[in-house]
């Protein structure tokens, strides 16, 4: 009982804080006033982050299915996520960028611990991929955050254009999305990488069509990847 406490005054305080952080000014300015501000191409158009409310459901699901279930290990590492989600929201809007990079890559490890938590077999809502989810679009907004932390020191991209550098890191994402999915047996997680470069394409638009386009065909990288790599887990001792 004081593990699933502990567990749900966090979840709760991260739900209100992350969605209040887009429609409530905190500090005088919302989490996406700050985002669009800079001028930053690898970013996702502003109506992809409606994919929080997918997580906090899958998140909420699994809090209430897993009542009584969840290891110490488990608990700490929820309640942990939480907390790094909360500590994020705050230092971004005090437009403490490093800070929440660091927050951020913090929350990512505690979200692929905890989803290692897991067996590779594992294709439940009440297991695996509600962290799939939440452990993918934590890993794509580590790389959105170093964008803007990058653009917000004036980083030069040692003479490469930004259009060049957010094709980079559109690649670096796909190579991690598939390698997730071969070796992690996850399709989850290279379906929300889709969701996010859709975002970027969509961000762009014709603007930057090197992006746009490079976006989309990466989609489609990602797409074959789900639908063609095949690699059955072995089986769990």
């Amino acid at each position: 009982m004081p593990q699933f406490f502990l567990m749900t005054i966090t979840y709760i305080v991260s739900v209100i804080l992350t969605f209040s952080s887009f429609f409530m000014k905190i500090n005088g300015q919302s989490s996406l006033d700050i985002s669009n501000r800079f001028p930053v191409v690898f970013a996702p158009f502003n109506v992809s982050h409606v994919i929080w409310i997918v997580i906090y459901m899958l998140l909420g699901y699994w809090l209430v299915m897993n009542f009584k279930k969840t290891t110490i290990k488990q608990t700490v590492l929820f309640s942990s996520i939480c907390i790094l989600q909360i500590s994020t929201v705050i230092v971004w809007h005090q437009e403490l960028f490093i800070a929440s990079l660091g927050s951020t890559l913090l929350l990512v490890f505690c979200l692929f611990s905890l989803y290692n938590t897991y067996p590779l077999c594992d294709k439940s809502l009440t297991g695996r991929i509600p962290f799939s989810i939440y452990y993918a679009w934590s890993t794509f907004m580590l790389m959105t955050d170093t964008s803007f932390t990058l653009t917000a020191y004036g980083w030069n991209g040692f003479g490469l254009s930004n259009p060049l550098w957010a094709v980079i890191l559109l690649t670096v994402g796909v190579a991690i999305a598939l390698h997730m999915r071969f070796h992690h047996f996850d399709i989850m997680y290279p379906s929300v990488f889709i969701w996010a470069y859709i975002g970027i394409a969509l961000h762009n638009g014709f603007e930057e069509l090197l992006v746009t386009t490079a976006a989309l065909f990466l989609c489609g990288v990602l797409l074959v990847g789900i639908l063609f790599i095949k690699k059955n887990p072995a089986p769990q001792k």
